[in-house]
């Protein structure tokens, strides 16, 4: 994944980490990729994109500091309902700024940003787990993320021994 570049003033500097990040293969084609469905990606890309959420996610803490515990937990990685919201989200900002789309483009991601933050508040509160500060243990993300690939690669391997049906909704 890399950011998105911008010259800019040295005294301005700052103002251009906040650029969002974007894909390296939207860049590189020049279209937006599609929005990802979490529950039946391919072990592969799973194995790819988990760190981008993670890196992607760590970034939308840091700029938007209103995020806390009770909207984004330290283990909303464990969460399908949050992990799905906040890929959604992140594929939203992709596309909302590109360099395709318009100017409005960025108020349409903060009004998608409020409501997704809504229901990532209330998703929160209905998990009720213990999401203290202890869960954003990178240690404890790559054991989650290992444990994720290895089911999604039984899964595929059953599938592909006619023992099971690729409808068969399949997550964590």
């Amino acid at each position: 994944m890399s950011e998105q570049r911008v010259d800019v003033p040295a005294g301005k500097r700052d103002a251009a980490r906040l650029r969002p990040v974007r894909d390296s293969t939207s860049e590189s084609s020049g279209e937006a990729n599609a929005p990802l469905h979490w529950p039946s990606l391919a072990p592969f890309v799973a194995e790819r994109m988990w760190p981008e959420l993670a890196e992607w996610v760590a970034a939308l803490r840091q700029r938007y500091r209103g995020l806390d515990s009770y909207v984004v937990p330290e283990c909303w990685y464990e969460h399908e309902s949050l992990v799905v919201a906040l890929q959604a989200l992140k594929d939203h900002e992709r596309v909302a700024y590109d360099a395709s789309s318009p100017a409005s483009s960025a108020t349409d991601w903060h009004r998608a940003f409020r409501d997704v933050t809504a229901l990532l508040r209330q998703f929160t509160a209905d998990l009720r787990c213990g999401h203290g500060p202890e869960y954003g243990d990178v240690e404890l993300f790559g054991m989650f993320v290992a444990t994720d690939i290895a089911r999604r690669r039984r899964r595929a391997a059953t599938v592909a021994l006619g023992l099971g049906d690729e409808d068969d909704t399949y997550y964590l």
